[in-house]
């Protein structure tokens, strides 16, 4: 009896334990699909947001503009209340597009990137092959921005046939002081400025490997390089402050007309011309101002001064198409922009419109392409390789501008397929400082890898990971080069500017090991300690030994730095790089030494109190 009862519950038991594990495998399974539809959703959500809604709305607007616009001649019969209902609706759609892109948003941010980086290929792999083809028609300028760490002019010698060899058509050059400026704008000029022989060595080297040169020379904003000079403080738009030349003074268009005389001497068979013209933060400020016609209205004076400056162009440069920065066109309504339509034909004026966030498509109203579609018919668009992540980036993220030009190419795809606006090429922009008066961010051999991917990029679409080792494998790269920014170090590469690029990837590892040095010699080396000569001296032996090798690291990361950028730059970019990313760290650790060696022989201490004194502070500022 007992056994067949012991048989029973056994049966029993192995029947309950065999329930309970399909139950867990049943309930696993479940949250494994539950959170891989999850995930798809989420993808699809944002492709269909981004790629479906985007240009539906757009279209819409088009369609509202040309029932009004049928001539050509756009007419202001938008009703309020239609204008109100069509702000709205682009109101909502940017907001709820941006929720979705929103970093503040648990979970999908991680996703999002993981998506455009990764699988974006992968949701489906023919789609990324089609509509492609606009690619391989686009322009692809290099921008190389010498305002910031100009290289000696030998290295163009190994960067223009490098940068051909991955798709590169052409250099966008914005000299800005760094070009042989004679007569009146010498007192401007660089002191280690190319020569003349050093322009023309670069513009024979891009013509022998194919690449056309764009002159970029600024006309309205950022032309504090110039007006920081006390001779022309007067065309200031703004006394205080040297960033904006005013168009309302004559002198302004004598001294701007010198400038581009000056560099259309070397650069007349350029096919384009930028004239810059964005971010003008100060508007008809100047005394004069109040003479001008409209002079209340900054649309129709920038307008004005944008002709103006093209004509002149075209009048040194016949059939040249003129360039110019779009961002001060935003706002400008198009029934404006239509005044000037004939000018705008005639002058070929070509506006670029840069933008270099990870998510262009979220950043820009809907309209503007339509807008620009109508009175331009074709654009350029700027992205960016570097420069373009904080004033102080030192450590180039290539994923933040990999994402930056997906987005540009999903902007392109829909654009075009909608048929709201050409595209002529794309500038990849490389900003050295944010401006000729602040610090140098993320110089050019640092960030190279993220121009070469990126120009790959634009030549075939997204990279896969096997494009990716390819790419690494043509840099002559070994070990993992710093994707997002964070350094796997060593890595060995074999680019023109490897020196300098791989003397900077220790940086992040020394600074991270200073600050937790730092941190325990305040715990026993204090200022009051230093200033007063109170020291543990057990202490303070336990600090020196642990310090010391950090300052060692610290020192020879100083030498190799300056001993690399002496291959490509002139003192002045190593020593201005070091004062502002590796002084500010480096001295506190040297100050507290050398305090520590000079009381090293100190065997007595007075009694407390300490006879400390604090600074007289003033109460306000």
């Amino acid at each position: 009896m007992k056994r067949v009862i012991g048989l029973f519950y056994k049966k029993r038991v192995r029947i309950s334990i065999a329930l309970i594990c399909c139950s867990v495998f049943f309930i696993f399974f479940r949250m494994i699909s539950s959170d891989s539809t999850h995930h798809i959703a989420i993808d699809q959500s944002i492709m269909n947001n981004r790629f479906v809604k985007n240009h539906l709305l757009e279209k819409e607007i088009l369609i509202e503009k040309n029932n009004i616009d049928s001539n050509n001649k756009l007419i202001n019969l938008i009703t309020p209340t239609k204008k109100v209902n069509l702000n709205e609706r682009i109101i909502k759609f940017d907001a709820k597009k941006q929720f979705q892109f929103n970093k503040n948003i648990p979970f999908i941010p991680n996703r999002i990137n993981e998506f455009q980086i990764n699988d974006r290929n992968q949701l489906n792999p023919n789609q990324n092959q089609n509509n492609m083809n606009f690619l391989a028609k686009l322009e692809r300028i290099v921008h190389i921005d010498l305002k910031g760490a100009p290289p000696r002019p030998h290295y163009f010698k190994q960067f223009i046939p490098f940068i051909k060899q991955f798709g590169a058509t052409g250099i966008l050059l914005e000299y800005e002081d760094m070009f042989p400026f004679e007569g009146t704008l010498a007192e401007a000029r660089h002191g280690n400025a190319y020569s003349a022989d050093d322009v023309n060595m670069i513009k024979n080297l891009a013509k022998e490997n194919g690449l056309k040169i764009i002159p970029l020379v600024q006309t309205y904003g950022h032309l504090e390089w110039l007006l920081k000079i006390k001779k022309f403080a007067h065309l200031r738009e703004v006394s205080e402050y040297p960033q904006v030349i005013t168009p309302c003074l004559e002198e302004s268009y004598r001294v701007i007309f010198e400038m581009l005389d000056q560099v259309i001497k070397y650069h007349s068979d350029s096919s384009e011309f930028h004239v810059g013209c964005d971010e003008v933060y100060y508007k008809l400020a100047h005394e004069k101002c109040a003479t001008l016609p409209d002079s209340n209205d900054f649309a129709q004076v920038f307008l004005r001064h944008l002709v103006k400056i093209a004509s002149y162009v075209r009048s040194k440069i016949p059939n040249v198409k003129v360039i110019f920065w779009d961002d001060m066109m935003h706002g400008m309504e198009e029934a404006t922009l239509m005044q000037f339509k004939n000018e705008i034909e005639k002058l070929q004026l070509q506006p670029m419109m840069w933008g270099y966030m990870e998510n262009v498509e979220s950043y820009f109203q809907p309209d503007l392409y339509v807008k620009y579609g109508n009175v331009f018919g074709k654009i350029w668009i700027a992205s960016a390789y570097k420069g373009a992540s904080g004033e102080l980036a030192t450590i180039t993220s290539i994923q933040h501008h990999y994402l930056n030009h997906i987005s540009w190419i999903d902007v392109m795809r829909e654009k075009i397929s909608n048929k709201i606006l050409q595209f002529i090429g794309v500038a990849i922009t490389g900003w050295s400082r944010y401006d000729h008066f602040l610090t140098l961010c993320d110089i050019l051999p640092q960030a190279i890898p993220s121009l070469i991917f990126n120009l790959q990029v634009m030549q075939y679409g997204p990279l896969n990971d096997q494009k990716k080792q390819e790419i690494s494998k043509m840099l002559g790269c070994s070990g993992q080069i710093p994707w997002d920014g964070v350094v796997n170090y060593p890595v060995k590469c074999n680019f023109p500017g490897h020196e300098v690029y791989e003397a900077m990837l220790p940086l992040q590892s020394i600074l991270q090991g200073l600050k937790s040095d730092m941190a325990f010699a305040e715990n026993y080396v204090s200022p009051m300690n230093l200033e007063y000569a109170y020291l543990h001296k057990k202490r303070t032996s336990e600090v020196l030994e642990r310090v010391r090798y950090t300052y060692t690291s610290m020192v020879d990361f100083k030498d190799r730095f300056i001993e690399a950028c002496s291959t490509m730059y002139w003192p002045d970019v190593a020593n201005e790089w070091l004062l502002v990313y590796f002084i500010p760290q480096f001295d506190p650790l040297f100050n507290m030494l050398e305090r520590v060696k000079n009381l090293s022989s100190q065997k007595y201490w007075s009694p407390r109190p300490l006879p400390i004194t604090l600074k007289q502070y003033p109460k306000y500022f």
